[in-house]
């Protein structure tokens, strides 16, 4: 080949190396974003989903205490199942009120009520607690997370001992011999783990009926 044709054609292929390489690595620069971008919005998902799961968690830690300490300070004032309740999202929604403190994320946590927390109450006297919060968990890098479920089943016994309270209230009203009667009423209910108390005083007859599993007390005057 003559050399003066040659010299234009290496030039030209030298430029097409150079344009390729060039495509190439613009390319490939491209494509290391799209992977690094990708990766970012992962861990943002995962990061959003773990604070979510963390949030859920202790809201039905805390609805579990809510609803013992209900009961505990429900039956030691001779209350029924509404005051229950009403203590029980009282006490949930202080929690709530609280709020969490993340890094690059925002938390929203609406408070409950008797749409969004519904309580039952089995035959057994326990209660079971379910409910579903309109709440958002949102990462800075645009993950959201939304809704937490709200489920707890109690063993405290609030209503089987307030009706147990009945009943040894209206047998104490006509009892000749009330240490008899507690000792007879102790004897029949201690399978159940009850504990029952009866005194007399000026004001009439007071009975106090113990869960001994687990210390919970309902009084009546």
């Amino acid at each position: 080949m003559d050399e003066r044709g040659a010299a234009p054609t290496l030039a030209v292929f030298t430029l097409f190396v150079l344009l390729c390489s060039a495509a190439a690595f613009v390319s490939f620069q491209a494509g290391h974003q799209r992977q690094v971008s990708t990766i970012q919005q992962l861990i943002a998902v995962d990061v959003a989903r773990t604070a979510a799961f963390t949030i859920e968690s202790e809201l039905n830690q805390t609805l579990r205490s809510a609803i013992a300490t209900a009961m505990y300070e429900a039956g030691g004032r001779a209350e029924n199942r509404e005051n229950v309740e009403q203590r029980v999202r009282a006490y949930l929604n202080e929690r709530i009120a609280l709020g969490w403190s993340y890094s690059n994320i925002a938390v929203s946590v609406p408070p409950c009520d008797e749409n969004s927390l519904v309580l039952e109450w089995p035959a057994n006297g326990s209660i079971i607690a379910r409910g579903h919060l309109a709440a958002e968990v949102r990462h800075v890098g645009g993950a959201v997370v939304s809704g937490m479920s709200l489920s707890v089943e109690a063993t405290p016994r609030f209503e089987r001992i307030h009706h147990v309270a009945e009943l040894v209230r209206e047998a104490a009203r006509g009892a000749e011999n009330l240490t008899w009667l507690e000792l007879k009423l102790n004897e029949n209910y201690a399978c159940e783990g009850l504990e029952i108390e009866i005194w007399a005083d000026a004001g009439g007859v007071t009975v106090v009926v113990r869960d001994t599993f687990a210390a919970k007390v309902v009084i009546r005057g």
